[in-house]
C-alpha cells in the first residue's frame, strides 16, 4: 500500500481558524469543511510545502509557528485508490494578504474556535481539533 505524507496547516488569525470548503462531490469524502493540506516532497520542507499551498489555494501569506503533532489514516485517495497516509500537524500564523478562493477550493472562511463544532468537518480535520481543545 502506498503512504502519502501530508502537512496539515491550522492557520490562525485573531482567534479564528482558516476553513476551507471543495465543491460539492470532490472525493474522498463527500465534501465538508477543512483545513489546508500539502504533500511532503522528500527533498522539500514541511514550511516551504505548506506555505506555498496555503498561498496558491487561499491566495495569503503564513508563517509556521509550531509542529505540533501527527496521525495517521487509511483512506481511497482523490484517484479512488486506497493509502495510508501520515499527517504531520503544524500551527501557523496569517502574515499577509487578502482570502481568493483558488483552484478546488469553493469557499474559504475565518472560523471562531466556538463555531467549528457547528461545522460539517472531515473526520482527521476533526480529529486535530479534538486534540487541540478547540471542539
Amino acid at each position: 500500500m502506498e503512504t502519502k505524507v501530508l502537512i496539515i496547516a491550522v492557520v490562525e488569525k485573531d482567534g479564528k481558524i482558516l476553513m476551507r470548503k471543495k465543491p460539492d462531490g470532490s472525493p474522498p469524502y463527500d465534501e465538508t469543511w477543512y483545513i489546508f493540506g500539502a504533500p511532503l516532497d522528500p527533498s522539500g520542507s514541511v514550511e516551504n510545502a505548506i506555505t506555498h499551498e496555503v498561498k496558491v489555494r487561499a491566495g495569503i501569506n503564513i508563517t509556521v509557528r509550531e509542529k505540533i503533532s501527527w496521525d495517521t489514516e487509511i483512506k481511497d485517495d482523490v484517484d479512488g485508490i486506497k493509502k495510508h497516509f501520515v499527517y504531520l500537524d503544524v500551527l501557523c500564523d496569517y502574515s499577509s494578504g487578502e482570502l481568493v478562493a483558488g483552484e478546488g477550493v469553493e469557499r474559504l472562511e475565518w472560523v471562531s474556535k466556538a463555531e467549528l463544532a457547528s461545522y460539517d468537518i472531515v473526520p482527521p480535520s476533526r480529529i486535530l481539533f479534538q486534540k487541540l481543545r478547540y471542539v
